[in-house]
């Protein structure tokens, strides 16, 4: 779900299981549509998904099943998990 303020821009994760999201605060003032913008492109970069207007966090892989989406560790290479266990 996306939504767009004056001052912030927020993504949440649409995967029923997962409560991540990403949100941008606004200092400089600019259209609502350049805030959005900003910010879908930033979350693209930190590896959210946009399928079918629907918003996926990284550790929700569309087509994954969601039994193995990582709601815990979602920024977490597999290097570092691995080095933790």
């Amino acid at each position: 779900m996306r939504s767009t303020r004056p001052t912030t821009t927020q993504t949440t994760c649409d995967c029923e299981d997962c409560t991540s999201f990403t949100i941008t605060g606004h200092i400089r003032r600019t259209t609502p549509a350049q805030q959005a913008d900003r910010h879908h492109h930033t979350a693209a970069v930190d590896g959210w998904s946009d399928e079918e207007a629907r918003d996926y966090c990284p550790g929700c892989p569309v087509g994954v099943p969601v039994e193995q989406h990582d709601h815990d560790g979602l920024w977490a290479d597999d290097e570092q998990t691995d080095n933790e266990a």
